[in-house]
Order: C-alpha cells, then structure tokens, then sequence
C-alpha cells in the first residue's frame, strides 16, 4: 500500500508540473495578438500547431508505453516541458514560440498514455474513480497555476515570467522520474504468459489496436469528439471573448480563465466520488447535462459577474468529467492494452484541437466572438444525444 501511494503521489506531482506551460498559450492569444499584430486566423495556427504535433505522437505513445514501461517516457515528457520553457525565455522570434508551444504540446501527449496506465493498474477497484481523481485534479492545478501566474507577473515583469518561475520546479521532477520506479505487473497478463522479466508486455503494436479498437470503447471516442470539440470551442478563444467583447484586461482575463480550472481541484475529486457513488453512465449523463447548463449561461448572462459564476460552473463541470472518461476507458479494455487506449483517448481532443479553431476563425470574423457558445452547446447537446442512445450498447462494455 505505502509503493502505491508512492507512486500515486509521483504520478500527482509529475502531472502538475507538466501542466503548468499547457494552458498559457490560449492564455497569451490577447497579449500575442497585440505584440506580433496578427489576425485571428494566424492565432488559430498558433494554436493548431501544437495540436497537430500532438496528433502525430498520440498512438505511438501508447503503444511505446505499452512495450517499453512507463517510467522513461514520463521522463522525456518532463524533460521536453523543460525545454519548451527554456526556449521560451531565450528567443523572442514568434516561429520559435510555436516551437516551444508543440514541445509543451507533445510533452502532455507522451506522458498520459503511461501515466495513466500505471495509475489504472496501481489503483485498487474500489479505489479507481477516486484515484483518478487525485491524478486529474493534480494536473487541473498545473493546467490554473499556469494562466494564474501570467495574471500575476503579466503588468508587473512581462508574460515570459510566467514561464521563468517553473523552470526550477520542472527540472526538480525531471530529475525524480529518472529514479522513481514506476514498474508494475499485471496479473492477467501474467496468466496470458505476454510479460517478459520487466513487467510490461511485449505485444505487437497492431495487436494492440485490434484489441482495442473495438465495439464500445470505439463508439466511446466518437462522443469524445465532440465533447472536444466542444472544449475547444470555449477554451481556445476564451480570454479573447474576456478582453474584446466583455472588456476585461489581459491580465485579468488570465485569472479568469486560470480560475476555472482551479475548480478542478474539487471537481476532480468529486467527479471520482460521483463515479464510484452512481456509476460511470449516470455520471456522465450528469456531467454532460451541466456543461450545457453552464456554456448557455455563459452566453446569456447581462453582468460580467454571472458571467464569471457560469464560467467557473464550466469549468467544475469541465474537470469533473477527467476522473469519469478514465474509469470508463479502465473499466472498457483491458489492463495490458491500457496505454494504446489512453493515447486513443486523447486523439479526439488532439484532431478536433487542429481543426476547429480554424474553422472557428472564419466564425468569429463573420458573427464575431460570441458564436463559440452558440456551437459548444450544439455539439455538447450531440454528445449527449449519443451518449443516451447508446447507452444499451455502453452498459454491456462497461458490465
């Protein structure tokens, strides 16, 4: 029990650190926008571009968890959020920022695939929504501390400060992965026989996607992508509605946005809770129906106060689903096959990250910044729609 809090307290502290740099881009489109002068098409391949990198690297990074181990591959992802922020700090050509950006970007791609199959096999049954939840909150606190810290330095040093105070912190974890042990041993596939001396399996790649990419857990990703889709409608251009249509100042609207996910600290946590209380079908539908609730009171709020409530309502509901989608993903495949799944998780939320704020761009310049609401709640309200009428066919994957 005392190595797998270990672990679970690594995997915590590792995932708040990796977060830290994965917001502030969306965070610094305001701030980007005035200093570079540039449209809101070039800020959408800004943030395309990133995504894109992750997109690449989401299936190899699973099937490379999956055959060679966790612990090295958390390691590099450290190590490449270190380096993004060095870059950072050193250049100020706008063509090397986006190359730091995709760096953060590929960083979280390669490091959830293993840390969340070590955290599913580590977890006991009972204890898997909860455990989750830790691990999602502490990254949701990464994910805040980011935005937060730029609305701090932001009118008092400048925005790359925002980055220059995690650089100690980043290059402590960098070092504690390279000797956390991170190993575990799966019993199923001890009984298969597919686990060599190391603990981890060593079955083909295209095995793994065949045992994976199957009935429910496949039906699972469509509604994903457009629950993504939805996401990144908001968060993209978030602090752009803050500062262009409610007039917040940057920094300001930096807080805001950080704030958000600060919920996550409580939401994750209750998420799990919820998950294991009422089950991972009826908690879904919960979380679905108040993301819905919250994005139309974001729209509709006269004041900038109720505006700011909803927004945090969102973002509560936003986290409160992370524990939710892992346990169902846990509880849909098998443990062996975990990393592949959990890097297929992420390959709605990397495609429609590419896509939609360009597409979005071409929206806003026509209907201006409050159409993102407009096309989040459409696609939540078919996220939904999916997710009741298959919910037959989910109960017999999740039974």
């Amino acid at each position: 029990m005392s190595d797998f809090k270990f672990k679970l307290a690594f995997l915590c502290f590792s995932h708040t650190l990796l977060h830290v740099y994965t917001e502030l881009p969306l965070a610094l489109i305001p701030i980007l926008r005035n200093e570079y002068e540039l449209s809101f098409f070039m800020i959408s391949l800004i943030v395309s571009i990133p995504r894109l990198s992750s997109l690449l690297f989401s299936v190899p990074s699973g099937l490379i968890a999956d055959r060679f181990g966790a612990t090295k591959l958390i390691s590099i992802s450290l190590s490449l959020v270190l380096v993004s922020g060095i870059i950072i700090l050193l250049t100020d050509s706008i063509e090397l920022i986006v190359l730091a950006f995709s760096l953060a970007s590929i960083a979280s791609t390669l490091y959830h695939p293993p840390a969340l199959s070590v955290a599913a096999n580590i977890l006991p049954q009972s204890f898997l929504g909860r455990g989750m939840g830790f691990h999602g909150a502490s990254g949701t606190l990464g994910v805040a501390l980011g935005p937060l810290t730029l609305g701090i330095v932001l009118n008092l040093f400048g925005w790359k400060y925002a980055y220059l105070v995690w650089v100690v912190p980043i290059l402590i974890s960098v070092i504690v992965s390279i000797y956390v042990d991170l190993r575990f041993r799966s019993e199923i596939n001890i009984r298969r026989n597919v686990v060599e001396d190391d603990g981890y399996s060593h079955r083909k790649p295209n095995s793994s996607l065949r045992e994976v990419l199957g009935g429910a857990f496949l039906l699972f990703l469509v509604i994903l992508l457009f629950t993504s889709a939805a996401g990144s409608s908001i968060s993209t251009y978030i602090t752009s509605y803050f500062t262009y249509e409610r007039g917040f100042d940057p920094a300001l609207a930096s807080i805001v946005f950080g704030l958000s996910p600060l919920m996550g600290l409580i939401s994750n946590l209750a998420g799990g809770i919820v998950c294991d209380k009422l089950g991972v079908r009826y908690s879904y539908m919960l979380v679905l129906l108040l993301l819905i609730f919250s994005v139309a009171g974001i729209s509709l709020s006269p004041i900038n106060s109720v505006m700011v409530l909803m927004y945090l309502i969102y973002g509560f509901s936003s986290s409160m689903s992370m524990p939710i989608t892992s346990s169902i993903v846990a509880r849909l495949v098998n443990p062996e096959y975990r990393g592949t799944a959990y890097s297929l998780e992420f390959i709605p939320m990397n495609l429609v990250g590419i896509f939609m704020p360009v597409l979005l761009s071409f929206f806003i310049s026509m209907y201006g910044l409050s159409i993102i609401f407009l096309v989040a709640f459409i696609l939540y309200c078919i996220a939904l729609t999916l997710f009741l009428k298959f919910n037959g066919y989910l109960k017999k994957g999740l039974s």
